[in-house]
């Protein structure tokens, strides 16, 4: 396997553990509706079962995680799409007026945080709502921004030494990515690990 499928790969990985998220939390409701349809004889709704589950997280923590969210999509598409090393044909670099921009890596992240930044605040807080999340886990998705912007840094090095490379700092790059990801879903996957133990 040379460099380019490597990276190909791990941007699959990235990709499965997102999905797996999204199912574990669509699970997550299926379990908890069948068990309620097996103990209770009453008819519910869907969305009065997600109202009467509903936990506020606080300001602070959804702040936090709609921040964290649109850093991710930034991190992702510095790290993968600001050289043509792995997209030789979609990258940064293709539209060389804003490559040659003194802010174009600045319009470029603020075009990736605003456009799924809406999609990103109307469902991510939303998700989190459903889990009992621990004070020391709170406090740990507190280290996600400062991950993600060492990703972010990573990958405007790389952008500014280009054409020349650096695997070390790409590789740092993709480590503090997919650590902040994990961080980031621990959430769900631990409220559902404990949905399957119940």
């Amino acid at each position: 396997m040379n460099e380019h499928e490597l990276r190909i790969l791990l941007l699959i990985i990235l990709a499965a553990i997102l999905v797996i998220g999204l199912l574990a939390h669509m699970h997550y409701f299926v379990r908890i509706t069948n068990h309620i349809k097996r103990t209770s004889d009453r008819a519910f709704q869907k969305e009065d079962l997600k109202i009467a589950l509903r936990i506020h997280q606080g300001s602070n923590f959804n702040t936090v995680m709609l921040f964290s969210w649109c850093l991710f999509v930034v991190a992702i598409a510095f790290l993968y799409f600001l050289t043509p090393e792995i997209f030789p044909n979609w990258n940064y670099f293709s539209f060389p007026k804003v490559a040659s921009d003194s802010f174009g890596l600045a319009y470029f992240a603020a075009a990736l945080i605003i456009l799924p930044g809406i999609l990103i605040g109307i469902f991510i807080p939303k998700g989190y709502k459903y889990y009992q999340i621990s004070r020391p886990l709170k406090q740990a998705t507190l280290f996600v921004p400062l991950l993600l912007l060492v990703s972010i840094s990573c990958s405007i090095y790389l952008g500014t030494i280009y054409p020349v490379t650096d695997k070390s700092f790409w590789y740092l790059g993709y480590a503090s990515l997919i650590v902040a990801l994990i961080i980031m879903l621990s959430p769900i996957g631990k409220g559902y690990l404990e949905e399957l133990r119940a």
